[in-house]
């Protein structure tokens, strides 16, 4: 774990603001987890829209070119991946208290740490999500600039 100095100097702040108080710094750190929390849990619903979305159209749009299949798996596969990182290395609770036992400086820095380390994962997983985003609306670019007959009942 690399605690760096630009974290010292963040926790040594928190805790001049907080007055020496380390619940009230950690408390800082926990609410600026929980808006990485959250947005995370926004990329995992636009994550299981995808898988929705495929769920009802997916055959439709591979149907219409071996390009368009190519694009929605890959799409669903790197979207698939956005959620299963996210899920991983941001959604996985590690309780900020665990940390109040520990020197209050080393605490509040190990929090910031767990901030910084869960923003970056948040960070890439938005980016994977996007990458598979933009495959998913390739498929569906080509579907719609190639559209097929439906033939038979839709189900």
């Amino acid at each position: 774990m690399q605690i760096t100095p630009a974290i010292q100097a963040e926790a040594k702040t928190i805790l001049e603001l907080c007055q020496g108080d380390l619940m009230a710094a950690l408390k800082v750190a926990e609410s600026q987890l929980n808006i990485v929390y959250t947005r995370a849990q926004v990329l995992m619903s636009l994550a299981g829209m995808v898988v929705t979305v495929t769920g009802f159209s997916g055959r439709l749009i591979a149907g219409s070119s071996s390009a368009a299949q190519l694009f929605i798996v890959a799409g669903l596969l790197v979207s698939l991946s956005s959620a299963a990182w996210v899920f991983r290395r941001v959604m996985r609770v590690q309780w900020v208290t665990s940390l109040a036992s520990q020197d209050r400086e080393h605490a509040l820095e190990q929090a910031l740490y767990r901030r910084n380390r869960k923003t970056s994962a948040y960070t890439l997983g938005g980016t994977l999500l996007f990458i598979g985003l933009v495959l998913y609306a390739i498929a569906i670019a080509l579907m719609l600039t190639n559209p097929v007959a439906i033939s038979g009942p839709v189900r």
